[in-house]
């Protein structure tokens, strides 16, 4: 179990800076496919070209790597992880972390995956860990995350930086009757807490803001 110290009130200054002069860090988290990773790149790129004061990170699937070389433009730095973009039972055997290998044989689809899904933490982990270390947190830092990379509001309550979630797409439909009733009874709590009602598609949803700073559905 990791532990990290809180920050100290004099690590912070009125412009976001440390005292110590580090730079503010932003930390991009986005996983999936293209249509899910491109948006949130375009969304770093533009935040490092207009805050040229933030050291910006954008974490992502190592199988977007074409990503690095415009996100170098924007002096936005890339750090993949090896986890696919998605996963089907025949691409297990392109996967290359270790534990899945010498595991390979009987295994279920399932248990396989779900080692994968462990190994893509630790990875996010380390990569987060490497952005922020041992550092007390200042004001300005925070990370952004889209919905395939909510360990990001984890990772974030860790470091003891702000978790923003960030949907920068266009749904071109409405969301089913259904959909309200079905997430009442698959998440009764979360949505016995939720706050502010909102119209959306069919029905009507609901959005707070979390603990860490994200948006709740």
């Amino acid at each position: 179990t990791r532990t990290h110290k809180a920050p100290e009130a004099s690590a912070r200054t009125m412009d976001g800076c440390g005292g110590d002069g580090r730079r503010p860090r932003a930390v991009f988290m986005a996983f999936g496919t293209h249509g899910d990773v491109f948006p949130i790149a375009a969304l770093a790129a533009a935040f490092a070209n207009d805050q040229q004061q933030y050291t910006v990170v954008f974490i992502t699937h190592s199988a977007h790597q074409s990503l690095s070389t415009h996100l170098a433009v924007s002096k936005v730095r890339y750090m993949p992880v090896a986890s696919p973009p998605a996963l089907a039972s025949e691409q297990l055997d392109n996967i290359s972390y270790d534990s899945v290998q010498s595991n390979a044989g009987p295994e279920s689809f399932s248990r396989r995956k779900e080692i994968i899904q462990t190994e893509h933490r630790k990875a996010c982990l380390a990569s987060v860990e490497e952005v922020f270390g041992n550092d007390p947190s200042i004001h300005s830092d925070f990370i952004v995350i889209n919905f395939f990379a909510l360990e990001g509001c984890h990772l974030a309550e860790l470091f003891q930086v702000k978790c923003i979630i960030a949907a920068p797409y266009f749904l071109p439909y409405s969301a089913p009757s259904s959909f309200e009733r079905q997430f009442k009874q698959s998440f009764p709590l979360l949505y016995k807490s939720a706050g502010l009602t909102l119209p959306i598609g069919c029905g009507r949803f609901s959005w707070k803001v979390g603990d860490c700073g994200e948006m709740i559905a």
